[in-house]
């Protein structure tokens, strides 16, 4: 068995080093363009400019017991811009009380930072407006629309993203502060 582990191994890092080295050039319409150039986006249909991903968030067993999901689609507007839209869902439970359902629709936009890339490559802007609703027991809340806006940084498809709640209020809002961090990403 070791022995096929390090033959594959083996295969992989030939075949990697192998093709690694060459340039690639695709030459399209009279025109020459090397790989590592970044294609404009808005020569792409419209299908291909849809990115699809999501998060989770608040992932906490015990007292409280708090699972949030949070699917989303994106648009590529341009190839530093995105904007999309999510939806989030949050399961909150302490013992002893009634579980808690907070939902509700998040539009953002993404803005790639390129000012930063030689100190944090993937940096962007991301700014946000947020309805929520929440259900316990019968009843429901609505909070006021939350405008958040902040720091991201994407890498390998994820993104981490520190946002500020720009109207912030302990009574009106549905975090317990005014800062907000978000881990997801666009996978597909």
């Amino acid at each position: 068995m070791k022995k096929l582990l390090f033959f594959l191994f083996l295969s992989i890092v030939s075949y990697t080093s192998t093709y690694a080295q060459d340039p690639i050039v695709i030459k399209q319409d009279s025109t020459v363009r090397d790989l590592d150039e970044e294609q404009d986006v808005r020569d792409l249909p419209f299908r291909q400019r849809l990115k699809f991903g999501g998060g989770i968030g608040g992932l906490q067993f015990g007292n409280p017991t708090v699972i949030g999901v949070s699917p989303m689609v994106g648009y590529q507007a341009t190839n530093d811009f995105i904007v999309g839209l999510a939806v989030d869902y949050q399961y909150f439970k302490f013992t002893g009380r009634e579980a808690q359902n907070q939902y509700g629709p998040r539009l953002f936009g993404q803005y790639r930072l390129h000012l930063l890339e030689n100190i944090l490559s993937g940096a962007f802007l991301q700014g946000e407006l947020q309805k929520y609703y929440v259900s316990v027991s019968g009843l429901s809340i609505n909070y006021d629309v939350q405008a958040l806006a902040g720091l991201g940084i994407g890498f390998g498809g994820f993104n981490l993203t520190a946002l500020y709640n720009l109207n912030y209020n302990e009574r009106t809002s549905p975090y317990g502060s005014p800062l907000v961090i978000r881990v997801g990403g666009f996978f597909f």
